[in-house]
């Protein structure tokens, strides 16, 4: 799927693993923060992220993709989303989340669902460390 998209720039460290996932970026992980916001500018053009995503769910049903932060894409088992995280905490409690892609096609949607659909708590949709950072401070 790297060879398919039309972004010329490449950095390096396509696939990077992680704890019970992989996460996919076209530009690299190895990106400067200059790279990443030229990939950034083009992404929101052609969301080719999403598109790389549903492909990759189509040719390997026994997975899931999602958009992911800046560039990437997240790869995991199915069923083994973010929401996975509830069974961590009481149900009395009042969850407050922060995610960056709390978008139908985005990694943080699931756990935004769950926790909206059942009245759990609240869901902030940030920008970036700061604007988390930012949210933070509320509370304080």
């Amino acid at each position: 799927m790297l060879e398919q998209s039309d972004f010329v720039l490449r950095t390096g460290l396509h696939i990077e693993e992680r704890p019970g996932m992989v996460n996919f970026s076209v530009v690299g992980r190895n990106a400067t923060m200059g790279e990443r916001k030229l990939y950034v500018e083009y992404e929101e053009g052609f969301k080719e992220r999403e598109a790389i995503a549903k492909e990759f769910e189509r040719r390997f049903p026994e997975l899931q993709a999602k958009v992911g932060g800046e560039t990437g894409i997240d790869i995991f088992p199915l069923g083994s989303d973010k929401s996975q995280i509830l069974r961590d905490f009481d149900p009395s409690d009042e969850l407050h989340f922060f995610g960056d892609a709390m978008h139908p096609a985005g990694n943080d949607y699931p756990l935004k669902k769950i926790i909206l659909d059942n009245d759990l708590g609240i869901c902030y949709n940030v920008k970036d460390y700061e604007h988390t950072w930012e949210l933070l401070k509320q509370y304080d």
